[in-house]
């Protein structure tokens, strides 16, 4: 399965493609629950729900960097986001639930575990608190 290191403010973690672009649907799905979300917040879903729907193996690189860069307040609403998105995928239980998605959107189709996204899922809401590996020394970053 082809993977992606997903990266920001030197920490990161590999992820498995298929979990990327199933973690990007869900944000999608939680910045359209917003009232008003702000127009950068916008323009990353554009580009998070490409990630999500179009296979594009070994560069599914959410652009922390370029939609964020170093605006504590944005990198506080995607976190809060991330946060809110995990609490969701948990309450899940043993299997993902049968959602009405686009096709390029696999994981929903109700049979495929949580357990098995349990882990990516965490680490894409812990890299934006600085958690994951050390992108220069390969060390884990806490």
């Amino acid at each position: 399965m082809p993977r992606t290191f997903i990266g920001f403010r030197g920490a990161g973690f590999w992820a498995p493609d298929a979990h990327t672009e199933t973690w990007m649907y869900l944000v999608c799905a939680e910045i359209d629950r917003m009232a008003e979300p702000p127009g950068w917040l916008l323009e990353a879903r554009e580009w998070w729900f490409v990630l999500a729907t179009v296979r594009i193996n070994g560069v599914m690189d959410p652009s922390y960097h370029t939609h964020l860069g170093e605006d504590e307040a944005r990198i506080g609403l995607v976190q809060e986001i991330h946060e809110r998105v995990l609490r969701r995928f948990e309450s899940f239980g043993e299997k993902m639930p049968r959602l009405s998605v686009p096709d390029g959107v696999w994981a929903f189709d109700g049979s495929v575990d949580t357990e098995l996204f349990a882990e990516t899922f965490a680490s894409f809401a812990g890299v934006l608190r600085g958690e994951g590996e050390d992108l220069l020394g390969g060390r884990p970053v806490t």
